[in-house]
């Protein structure tokens, strides 16, 4: 047998599992284009867009709501026209100032938007409330505020649960994803304060 002709019989292996390679990559590649338009068909492609809605698609009380920063611990130095040092860190927010926008808080928003957009619920004059988790998908965490600006307790909110709130009537609430009142250092005796909205 001639030298030449082992050497062509191993390229032709070689070149065949290189074929194969090429059809299982072709495969794979259109199994995934097969995935995404089964998503696309299926769900309307909302599985990607959950970590990042489209805001347009929020529910309306929601959007209404203005954008405000709350001073956690601090001074009191930072509040509108104030001088001088503070050692308050901030967290910007949503405000629910008005009865709509305190009806809907966290209800029917994606995950990603319950953990990156907390709300501050303002009422007009200290009072009693009483808050359910009906149609939210995540726990939150709820900080419960005076008159005086002071937080009189934190409670964590199951999804689907009621019953939560407190027997003190309050002025404020601050409701964050579950977890970050802690990683925030919001707790019994903290100053919390909307400084401009």
């Amino acid at each position: 047998m001639p030298l030449h002709a082992g050497r062509r019989g191993r390229e032709s292996v070689s070149l065949l599992a290189m074929k194969r390679w090429i059809a299982r990559i072709i495969a794979g590649l259109g199994l995934a284009g097969a995935i995404l338009l089964a998503d696309a068909w299926l769900f309307g492609g909302r599985a990607e867009a959950a970590d990042s809605p489209d805001t347009a698609t929020l529910p309306a009380a929601w959007q209404s709501m203005a954008e405000g920063r709350v001073a956690i611990g601090g001074d009191g130095k930072d509040k509108p026209g104030a001088t001088g040092q503070t050692d308050a860190r901030h967290l910007d927010v949503r405000v629910a100032d008005e009865p709509g926008e305190r009806a809907q808080g966290m209800q029917r928003l994606p995950p990603a938007v319950v953990r990156e957009a907390p709300i501050w619920f303002a009422f007009p004059q200290p009072r009693r409330v009483g808050w359910h988790m009906h149609n939210v998908e995540l726990a939150l965490d709820i900080a419960y505020v005076d008159a005086d600006g002071v937080v009189i307790g934190v409670e964590r909110m199951m999804p689907g649960g009621s019953g939560y709130g407190t027997d003190a009537a309050i002025a404020a609430a601050l409701e964050l994803a579950a977890g970050q009142a802690e990683q925030l250092g919001i707790e019994p005796g903290v100053r919390l304060r909307l400084i401009h909205r």
